[in-house]
């Protein structure tokens, strides 16, 4: 059999787009191999960028904790300052909107999980092929 049937034959029981023909792939220049083998090996800084210090979800109960505290402040000091209706729709104005940002933080926490995942799942892959530095946490 000729090695150019037998990779036909491949490619249609497998259906895959990851066999490729030899001839079907770019040249790359020493510059690019270098660059590309860099960039793996310096995954990890890209996980600084994802994975973050404070989670929305620390950030959202710090607010919460502003939010409740400005509301109990705000209508204590300014009860013969202001006029308390005025007052009162400010702070449920105040109230309407840590409540948007928290159900936003929810959501983008697990979204964010669901990113950490897939970066951890691709430098897995990657690692195998490729030296991929450890961070220097």
């Amino acid at each position: 059999m000729s090695k150019h049937w037998e990779s036909k034959l491949l490619k249609k029981s497998l259906n895959e787009k990851y066999m490729r023909e030899e001839d079907d792939m770019p040249e790359m220049t020493k510059e690019d191999r270098k660059a590309f083998l860099e960039a793996v090996a310096n995954y990890h800084q890209l996980g600084e960028m994802i994975y973050r210090a404070n989670t929305l979800k620390e950030v959202a109960s710090s607010l919460g904790n502003i939010v409740e505290m400005a509301e109990n402040m705000t209508l204590q000091e300014s009860e013969h300052w202001f006029d308390n209706v005025t007052v009162s729709r400010h702070m449920k104005q105040l109230q309407e909107a840590y409540k948007v940002f928290e159900k936003t933080a929810g959501e983008m926490s697990g979204m964010q999980q669901r990113l950490e995942a897939a970066y951890e799942d691709i430098g897995t892959v990657l690692n195998k092929y490729y030296k991929v530095n450890e961070s220097l946490k």
